[in-house]
């Protein structure tokens, strides 16, 4: 058997590309006795040739002429270049990186592989000294191998890149369907987490990543913002959802009582433990455990908990075992805990350990536009639970609200609405004299706090006519100290222009500008 025939036998079995151009390299450097063998391949989309080993990478443009590879491309035929025709293309600052230095004695043939199809697959450079070299061009049995070599190696590429396109396609496909998946849960919460705003609509995405992801959720937001319903829909949407989720206020439990509601305790273990009792520690195995304002945690239990998010293990008040619970932690605090941590207040090893992912909720002033969903939502409500049909805001109060700062954020919105319900007839819509005296006028926008500006003694028996009137007279007056610019009226009034437009209509004032 020829050693060229046993070398096409080797070469055809090999599966793999890459490894079948190594092989090629090895078997002609080997049964040639060359100084280097070079194999370059073709890019993608046939517009150039490179040259890849270890860090080294050099590439030629198919259309550049300043190297002799483009010729040979062009020709479809191999090249010789003696010693004196290699000093011409040292030029090229590749090619010259390629062969390195160039020796009088040495010579370099360029063979181009061409498969059936006639497609240029990859360019062999053959680099040695002339007496070794021989007339390769004309070497029948070498050129054979390396059309078979051509052939096979098109043919593992076209399977290559098939299997690289199916793989590229399905991990597409799972991107697209993940990318989906996760819209889906986030427009699920559109229920529980209600607003229109991008804040509203970013906050749901962050739910969503986070109840993906095992990290510990810190939640902060002020109060009234719906730290525990984030927490909730963290949970749901978690793989912990099979299991319990369990809440604690920190700041609601006495100090000496908020340990052994956590850890539990055993029969005899302090006077009054006439009985075991599992803590929430226990509870929430498998589970959530969601601590609420933890920023208020005594400092020595803080040290326990830590503990137990390092282990996975406590023990119960009065017990001599440790007991085991895994669970996924969601904190809540609308205190500055770096403060708290800087102050002394709170630990710093436990803050950077349960600040893994941290959620901050927008306050209701700064997603004023989801006011009027939110009031829909909550009208809704109190109609299904009290079997009453209010027909929703009068567009006046909504005026109002929009106005209005809400220093309790949604709880505080929750109560005025529910209030205003209460006051209003079945059928009717709920008027701003139903909810003016529930709104902090301390704490709310200048529109509402200067209601009561100028009464004095003065004897109010039309609610509703001295509201026009007080209104009318603070927009006029403001008017007066802006020049009639409307723009600067609305923004020391707290409203939008547009809202001021409307109410100036309504209450028959006329702009000058």
């Amino acid at each position: 058997m020829s050693r060229w025939f046993k070398a096409a036998t080797e070469l055809v079995l090999i599966r793999n590309s890459a490894e079948l151009l190594v092989k090629l390299i090895e078997v002609t450097r080997k049964e040639l006795a060359l100084d280097s063998v070079y194999v370059l391949k073709a890019s993608q989309d046939g517009r150039f040739f490179e040259y890849c080993q270890n860090e080294k990478k050099l590439t030629w443009s198919v259309f550049d002429f300043n190297h002799p590879f483009s010729h040979v491309i062009r020709s479809d035929s191999s090249m010789t270049l003696q010693h004196n025709e290699l000093l011409y293309w040292q030029e090229n600052s590749e090619f010259n990186q390629l062969i390195g230095t160039i020796d009088i004695l040495e010579k370099v043939t360029i063979i181009p592989m061409f498969a059936e199809n006639k497609q240029l697959q990859t360019i062999l450079v053959l680099h040695s000294g002339i007496d070794q070299m021989g007339s390769i061009e004309t070497h029948q049995e070498f050129l054979n191998t390396l059309s078979v070599c051509a052939n096979h190696f098109q043919l593992l590429h076209e399977i290559e890149m098939k299997k690289c396109s199916s793989k590229q396609l399905f991990q597409s496909l799972v991107e697209v369907e993940e990318g989906n998946k996760k819209n889906h849960m986030a427009n699920g919460l559109a229920n529980t987490l209600i607003g229109n705003s991008d804040v509203m609509k970013k906050l749901r995405q962050q739910v969503v990543s986070a109840a993906a992801s095992h990290l510990s959720v810190m939640i902060q937001g002020d109060t009234g913002t719906g730290k525990e319903l984030v927490s909730r829909a963290v949970h749901d949407l978690s793989t912990h959802s099979k299991a319990e989720f369990v809440a604690i206020n920190c700041a609601a439990i006495p100090e000496h009582l908020l340990e052994s509601e956590l850890f539990g305790y055993i029969k005899g273990a302090f006077s009054g433990a006439d009985k075991d009792k599992k803590g929430l520690l226990a509870d929430a195995n498998g589970g959530t455990l969601f601590l609420d304002e933890i920023g208020d945690m005594p400092i020595a239990l803080q040290a326990k908990l830590l503990r137990v998010l390092e282990s996975q293990k406590y023990r119960p008040l009065g017990a001599e075992k440790e007991l085991s619970s895994n669970f996924r932690l969601v904190v809540a605090t609308h205190v500055n805990l770096k403060e708290h941590v800087s102050n002394g207040k709170f630990r710093k090893d436990l803050y950077y350990r349960i600040y893994q992912y941290p959620i901050i909720l927008p306050k209701l002033s700064d997603r004023i536009e989801d006011v009027e969903l939110l009031s829909r939502y909550f009208i809704n409500n109190y109609n299904t639970e009290h079997k009453y049909t209010v027909r929703g805001l009068h567009h006046k109060s909504l005026d109002y609200l929009m106005s209005y700062q809400f220093p309790g954020n949604v709880r505080e919105l929750k109560h005025l609405i529910e209030y205003g319900c209460t006051q209003t007839e079945d059928g009717e819509q709920v008027i701003f004299s139903h909810i003016i005296d529930r709104l902090d006028k301390n704490l709310g926008s200048e529109g509402i706090a200067v209601l009561e500006i100028g009464i004095g003694s003065k004897i109010i028996s039309d609610l509703k006519g001295a509201v026009k009137e007080y209104e009318t007279n603070i927009i006029t007056s403001r008017l007066r100290e802006f020049d009639g610019d409307r723009a600067k009226t609305a923004e020391s009034l707290g409203i939008p222009k547009r809202t001021l437009a409307d109410k100036c209509l309504k209450l028959e004032i006329v702009i000058n500008d």
